[in-house]
């Protein structure tokens, strides 16, 4: 049985010849008797198999994630994507001046730099009113919560997404503005309930025409504005008074749908289920946003107990290779995951840990040419819980971005047939003998 506790393996280890094998023709080299008395080998071994699958999760949480998702696209990989955003909003205090004039009442949507896909392509956002305040039983909204909503919009803007700007600004009803302004001076809204009689929330969506990109939006830098005036003073200068997102968890969420009609992901109807990458053309998917994940097994791990001699794993490195052109300047690559580890039924059991620290697949390089890319991580700890589980657990790994419930990036992935052997386990296994 493997034992990775041999202290005097990991102390001599730098004096070892590693080199590649298979598991059936295992050569090696000896430290020789000069050195211990021990006689140890270390193999290098690349076979075991990976086995890549797509699964998707039935809900993720977006709400309280500091951000607003709007837009909508098409992609050849991973279909349709729409990003709408649900929000509730009020005023830091519901008071304005008896001479007061409501001049006009507007969306202010403060840009926060994230964006996926062609800016360059014009968008169309719509705001609704809400029917129904938005809700939850647990605290949080998901991506896939609904709320009902008017039909009419309040406004629309059809623009050019500019994520480095400041801000975007969608002119509102006056009507609707003034209804509001009005009960506030008249002091017929005065606190959140009053007003929520009046306006439940907001609902903005994309176009179902848009062709685009999803921006996303900082909800600190979010405002229904009303612009004001007072006709007698002196100076005729304009005043704002703004209504911002609650501070309630449930305040604001992204609702984010994905139309995969088509494509070999469309198999997958449950979180349960498991799609595996020889099912769909040697690539497995992951989206962040809509719950797509690469999911990775090792089925023949086990397969080392064949080596007859007792000995240990010293290292075992995953990598995984991406799929060049499923990426791009405008759809960028993750440059660093998270392992984490999911159950039989995949659900998130728990973040990946190594020696001292939480374990990363970092996308690295040979050469500056993008098609060497992998990604490369240390599962170490992983594969030893494998080897000594009792009972097997049929769990799996999966790498995620921190913000997997922020953004809609996707992640697709060759497996071992399609990489041409790129994406591998290999393991650095030294063996013992005392002469």
């Amino acid at each position: 049985m493997p034992n990775k506790h041999l202290s005097f393996i990991l102390s001599f280890c730098c004096f070892l010849l590693v080199f590649n094998c298979n598991s059936e023709d295992i050569t090696s080299l000896s430290v020789g008797e000069d050195f211990t008395s021990t006689n140890i080998r270390v193999l290098s071994i690349d076979t075991f198999a990976v086995e890549l699958s797509t699964m998707k999760f039935d809900s993720l949480v977006t709400s309280s994630q500091g951000r607003l998702l709007l837009g909508r696209y098409n992609d050849e990989h991973i279909g349709t994507v729409k990003a709408s955003a649900y929000l509730r909003v009020h005023p830091s205090s519901y008071y304005v001046s008896d001479d007061a004039v409501l001049d006009s009442v507007g969306l202010f949507l403060g840009y926060d730099q994230y964006f996926y896909n062609d800016t360059t392509q014009t968008s169309t956002i719509n705001v609704h009113k809400l029917e129904e305040k938005l809700t939850s039983d647990n605290g949080y909204l998901y991506n896939i919560s609904h709320f009902n909503y008017e039909a009419n919009s309040l406004g629309s803007r059809t623009y050019e997404a500019e994520p480095n700007a400041d801000s975007l600004y969608v002119t509102l009803d006056y009507n609707f503005g003034l209804e509001i302004f009005n009960d506030i001076k008249d002091n017929l809204i005065t606190d959140k309930e009053s007003l929520y009689q009046k306006l439940k929330g907001l609902y903005i969506q994309p176009s179902n025409t848009d062709n685009s990109a999803i921006v996303g939006f900082n909800t600190s830098d979010v405002f229904l504005r009303f612009f004001y005036s007072i006709p007698n003073e002196l100076e005729n200068s304009e005043y704002t008074y703004d209504f911002s997102i609650d501070s309630e968890s449930t305040a604001y969420y992204n609702k984010i749908e994905s139309d995969v009609t088509g494509l070999p992901i469309e198999e997958i109807t449950s979180q349960e289920y498991n799609l595996a990458s020889a099912y769909s053309n040697n690539i497995s998917y992951g989206q962040a946003g809509v719950g797509y994940v690469t999911r990775i097994q090792f089925p023949t791990i086990k397969n080392i107990y064949d080596i007859n001699d007792e000995g240990t794993i010293l290292e075992a490195t995953l990598y995984v290779e991406p799929v060049v052109e499923a990426h791009s300047e405008i759809q960028p690559i993750f440059e660093e995951l998270s392992l984490y580890t999911v159950d039989q039924n995949n659900n998130l059991s728990s973040q990946v840990s190594g020696s001292s620290d939480y374990v990363y697949a970092y996308l690295t390089s040979d050469d500056s040419e993008y098609n060497n890319q992998v990604y490369s991580m240390s599962v170490l700890n992983y594969i030893d819980s494998k080897l000594n589980e009792e009972p097997e657990v049929d769990n799996a790994l999966i790498m995620l971005p921190t913000d997997y419930n922020s953004t809609i990036n996707k992640l697709l992935l060759n497996d071992r047939e399609a990489s041409n052997f790129k994406t591998k386990l290999v393991i650095t296994y030294a063996i013992y003998e005392k002469n």
